[in-house]
């Protein structure tokens, strides 16, 4: 039996609550993780801009201040000599303080060097036509320059020019003097920095020019980002802050943090990929589900068993409702098979005393004969009762269940009519029950009479046996005798009309019958019943409108010896246990189809 659907939406109402509930605190949960994730990196990205833009910045004053020291000397002593022994010496002390610097150069106002660390091994050539020479050439209130990084005319490596100008005594133009400056150093010291798989550091002038970068990219060196990044549309309004990009470069998704530096013309900027920030999110999102996922499982592993349950037990209840009615009508139909039974041999009786009585009267000889045919018809009816009421007197022997179905086969061949045909499939193993021979036949006969006139259009019907493990066992019931060993199942398959759920409801009810009025008496199912319950076994009925019938009887089976027909340490009471093997019949195996 199925739940209607509102009632099974209602039966899972508190599974679905909970549900409900646990999905909705994971979300929450996961959610409230998703944001301090963000939140914290964009604090790691914003500490790390941070402390990187005070070292550069120092940086660059350590270096702007030795350049202004050199400056002030070079305007203290105008006519220094070119390559001064005790000037350049000083000079390499300077860049010893200093590690980002490669040299320190001065150049004359004719654009040719005069002082130099690299001295005697820079060549002497004219860097007239640098920039950073002619801006200061051009503009003497400009202060200190940080130049766009060049290749070095010595070596070809990229260097940076850090410069500031030198005034003659009347003001006039006297040179440029020039921190060059490695950008692989700031790599150096960036690539210590942990900032994760795809993230990077980078300090990039003002106008977007790329001074320096971790991981290296020589590529991008020099290059302008001022239009890629969008740090350069945030910067005017705010000199520090953290946002969330796809790169246009890579299109990797980053939180970037980025500061301008005090009093110089550059910007620190770090980026973290999205993938290490939520790194420890996913994992954690990873645990959530699963453990969500599990949860789900279990409560919609309980619901499904709840369910079960419940059906299992409206089943039951059903069942027993059923067999509780049905025991309620065996004792009437026994009472009154009975008294009925008593009266007709009364009658019977009559009959035969007055038939020497009208020996010479053909008319009431006629009339008498009559009514003992009636009568036999009656008395059959009683004996139906009383097999329904499990009264009847069985003659149990020990019987080979496919052996007695297949000597029977050409009654019910004959039974089955002109439309249908019997087929066997016989898979019992000579497996033997203890039953009466006659009722198992005359029970087999009603389910193929039923199925022949559940098919009117005609059809097959099969009948088919096997093994099966104890259904009291699996029922939970306590095991007897009968429950250690194995049951015979024997089924009645057609492909006819079926039973609707109301029919099957009354299916075994004495006198119900579907067909029309002198066409059956509804006493057969009734009968079969009682002869299956008396003989210690079960029925189950299984149909649907349309889609034809299974009806299946199953009898517990009895040992037997291998190479004798007898059963092995069992007495029948009040009959000796056989075999019954139908003469001249052979062991069926397999299938046939008759």
């Amino acid at each position: 039996m199925r739940l209607k659907p509102s009632r099974f939406i209602t039966s899972l109402a508190p599974a679905l609550v909970l549900v409900a509930g646990i999905v909705i605190l994971s979300a929450l949960a996961l959610w409230r993780g998703y944001q301090d994730t963000t939140r914290r990196g964009e604090e790691i990205a914003g500490n790390l801009v941070h402390v990187l833009a005070e070292q550069s910045q120092r940086t660059f004053q350590a270096i702007d201040f030795t350049l202004e020291g050199i400056r002030d000397t070079l305007e203290a002593k105008p006519d220094l000599p070119p390559n001064d022994p005790r000037f350049q010496a000083e000079l390499k002390e300077r860049v010893k303080a200093l590690p980002y610097v490669r040299g320190l150069i001065v150049v004359g106002p004719d654009g040719f060097l005069t002082h130099d660390t690299g001295y005697p091994r820079t060549p002497r050539v004219s860097v007239a036509d640098r920039d950073y020479f002619k801006i200061h050439q051009d503009e003497p209130n400009l202060g200190l320059d940080i130049g766009h990084p060049i290749q070095s005319r010595v070596d070809g490596s990229w260097v940076i020019s850090i410069s500031r100008r030198i005034d003659r005594p009347d003001g006039s133009f006297g040179g440029v003097v020039v921190a060059v400056v490695d950008p692989f150093q700031f790599e150096s010291f960036y690539r210590g920095l942990a900032v994760g798989r795809d993230g990077f550091i980078a300090l990039l002038l003002r106008d977007g020019t790329m001074l320096a970068r971790s991981p290296a990219s020589e590529q991008a060196m020099g290059k302008s980002f001022i239009i890629a990044s969008a740090t350069f549309r945030y910067l005017p309004e705010r000199p520090h802050g953290v946002y969330w990009s796809v790169s246009p470069v890579d299109g990797i998704s980053r939180v970037v943090g980025y500061k301008a530096l005090g009093g110089v013309p550059a910007v620190v900027l770090v980026g973290l990929a999205s993938a290490s920030v939520y790194r420890s999110w996913y994992e954690y999102a990873t645990v959530v589900v699963a453990t969500v996922a599990v949860l789900l499982g279990l409560v919609g592993v309980l619901s499904l068993l709840v369910r079960r349950g419940r059906e299992r037990e409206r089943a039951e209840q059903e069942r027993l409702g059923r067999a509780q009615r049905l025991e309620a009508l065996g004792h009437i139909a026994g009472g009154i098979a009975h008294d009925f039974g008593n009266t007709i041999r009364i009658v019977q009786s009559t009959c035969a005393l007055l038939k020497p009585s009208v020996k010479d009267d053909p008319d009431a000889r006629s009339l008498i004969s009559d009514t003992e045919r009636f009568l036999k018809g009656a008395k059959d009816m009683t004996e139906r009762l009383l097999a329904f009421a499990r009264r009847q007197e069985l003659k149990a022997r020990a019987t080979r269940i496919d052996e007695r179905i297949a000597g029977f086969v050409s009654i019910l061949n004959q039974a089955s009519g002109p439309r249908a045909a019997v087929e066997l499939k016989l898979n019992a193993d000579g497996a033997v029950c203890l039953l009466d021979p006659v009722q198992f036949e005359a029970a087999l006969l009603n389910l193929v009479l039923n199925a022949r006139d559940a098919m009117p259009y005609g059809g097959t019907i099969v009948v088919e046996t096997a093994m099966i493990a104890s259904p009291r066992s699996r029922a939970g019931l306590r095991r007897s005798f009968h429950t250690e060993r194995p049951w015979v199942q024997i089924a009645v398959v057609d492909s006819g009309i079926g039973m609707s759920h109301t029919v099957l409801e009354q299916a075994f009810d004495p006198f119900f019958t579907t067909k029309g009025p002198g066409q059956g008496s509804g006493l057969g199912l009734s009968q079969v019943l009682g002869f299956v319950q008396q003989s210690a076994g079960e029925v189950r009925l299984e149909s649907k409108e349309g889609c034809g019938t299974r009806i299946r009887l199953v009898f517990p089976t009895i040992p037997v010896d291998r190479d004798e027909t007898r059963p092995t340490g069992l007495t029948h009471v009040g009959e000796e246990a056989a075999t019954d093997r139908p003469p001249g019949s052979d062991p069926v195996h397999g299938s046939g189809k008759t």
